[in-house]
C-alpha cells in the first residue's frame, strides 16, 4: 500500500508540473484544453506501456505503431522535464519566469536527444570488453571469459529479433560462462514466451546462469524462473554451484532480487550462506543490484556482477542516477570485491539511450 501511495503521488506531481509547462508553452490555449491534453498525456504514458506488456503489439500493426509513437513521446517528455526542472529551479530563485523562447529551445533539444537515443536504442548493444584483475587467481583462471547480459527487457519494444540478435553476439564471445543478472523479462511469461525463446541457445562449457530482476517479480518470477529452467539455463536463487576448470574450483552464486520479499517470500538469499557452498578458488556472485555489494565483500567474493541501473539509460539522467546507486555503470573496487554493473543489454520504457548504449560486457579475468 505505501508503495502505491508513493507512486500515485509522484505521478500526481508529475501531472500537475507537465500541465503547468504547457500552460507556459502555450499560454494562449484554454485551460481546460490545457489539462485535458496533459491528463490525456498521462493516461497515454502509463496506459501503453500496461496495454504492451499483455500483448497488445501482437494484436495488429496498429497497436505495435501506437506503442513506437507513444514510447518516443514518452522519452521526449522525460528528457525535457529533466532538462527543464533546473531552469524552472533557477528561475523560482530569481522570482522570475524563464524566457518562453528557453523553454522553447529546451522543448526542441529534448526532441533532438530523444531521436537521437532512439536511434542509438534501435542499434542494439554494444561489446565491452573489462579486464578484472584478480589477486591470487589460479593459472587455470587467467583469461576466463565471462559473459554478461542484464536488463534485456523482453517484452514491449523488445522482441525475439533483438533477443536472437543478443544471443549470435554471446555466442561470438565464445564465452566459458554465461551471466543474466535479472530483469530479462517485462511481461507475463504466455505473452513472451515466444520472444525469449532464442536464449535456448546460449551455450557455455561452465554454464549459462540466471537470477531474478525485480521486474520478474512484478509479471510473475516463479513462472518465469521455471521457464529459464526450460530453456536450458541454471536459475540461482540463493543457491551456489561449484564448476571446475583444469583442476580450478570456481563458486558460482546468484542472490534473488530483494522485490521478492514483497512477492515471492520463498525466494530468499544471503551472500554469505552462499558463499559457503563449497571451497573454491574464486568466487563469483550474481546480484540483480549493485548494493549487493555490502554482502558480497564481507561474504569473501572475488567479482560481482549487477545490472538494474541502466546507467541512467540516457542523458541527462545518467548523471542523475548517481544520487541513488554509488556504483552506477562499469568497473568498481569495493574493499577486496570487484563490482560491474552492466548499463543493460536493452531498455526499460521508452527506446531511449542517448550517451550510454545498451552493453554486452566480455569480462576477462587476468592475474593480479
Amino acid at each position: 500500500m505505501r508503495r502505491w501511495l508513493v507512486f500515485v503521488s509522484v505521478v500526481v506531481l508529475l501531472v500537475l508540473y507537465t500541465g503547468l509547462e504547457l500552460g507556459f508553452l502555450v499560454p494562449k490555449a484554454p485551460l481546460a484544453a490545457i489539462w485535458s491534453v496533459d491528463v490525456a498525456f498521462f493516461w497515454l504514458l502509463i496506459g501503453w506501456q500496461l496495454a504492451q506488456r499483455r500483448g497488445a503489439s501482437a494484436r495488429s500493426r496498429a497497436w505495435a505503431a501506437f506503442g513506437w509513437v507513444a514510447a518516443f513521446a514518452t522519452g521526449l517528455w522525460a528528457t525535457f522535464v529533466l532538462l527543464t526542472l533546473p531552469v524552472d529551479l533557477a528561475a523560482l530563485a530569481r522570482s522570475a519566469a524563464p524566457p518562453r523562447a528557453l523553454m522553447l529551445g529546451v522543448l526542441a533539444v529534448s526532441a533532438l536527444l530523444a531521436a537521437l537515443g532512439l536511434r542509438q536504442a534501435l542499434a542494439g548493444p554494444v561489446v565491452r570488453e573489462v579486464s578484472v584483475p584478480i589477486s591470487g587467481l589460479p593459472e587455470a583462471l587467467a583469461g576466463l571469459r565471462i559473459v554478461q547480459v542484464s536488463d534485456l527487457h523482453v517484452g514491449p519494444m523488445i522482441a525475439k529479433d533483438y533477443v536472437g540478435a543478443v544471443v549470435d553476439d554471446v555466442l561470438s564471445l565464445e564465452p566459458d560462462l554465461v551471466a543474466l543478472t535479472g530483469d530479462i523479462a517485462d511481461g507475463a511469461v504466455e505473452h513472451l514466451a515466444a520472444h525469449v525463446a532464442p536464449l535456448a541457445r546460449l551455450r557455455a562449457p561452465l554454464g549459462v546462469y540466471y537470477v531474478t530482476g525485480n521486474h520478474e517479480y512484478y509479471w510473475g518470477a516463479e513462472p518465469w524462473v521455471r521457464k529459464m529452467k526450460e530453456l536450458g539455463l541454471t536459475p540461482l536463487i540463493g543457491e551456489g554451484k561449484i564448476v571446475e576448470k583444469d583442476g580450478a574450483r570456481l563458486l558460482v552464486g546468484g542472490i534473488p532480487d530483494p522485490a521478492a520479499l514483497s512477492f515471492v517470500p520463498a525466494h530468499r538469499g544471503d551472500a554469505s550462506e552462499v558463499a559457503a557452498a563449497g571451497e573454491a578458488d574464486f568466487k563469483l556472485l550474481l546480484a540483480h543490484r549493485p548494493d549487493a555489494y555490502e554482502q558480497s565483500e564481507p561474504a569473501g567474493f572475488d567479482l560481482q556482477l549487477s545490472g538494474h541501473t541502466h546507467g541512467g539509460q540516457f542523458f541527462p539522467f545518467s548523471v542523475i542516477v548517481g544520487l541513488a546507486h554509488r556504483y552506477r555503470r562499469g568497473l568498481h573496487k569495493h574493499g577486496r570485491l570487484w563490482l560491474y554493473v552492466n548499463s543493460g543489454t536493452g531498455y526499460w520504457g521508452p527506446p531511449h539511450r542517448f550517451a550510454v548504449p545498451a552493453e554486452i560486457t566480455l569480462l576477462v579475468l587476468r592475474p593480479a
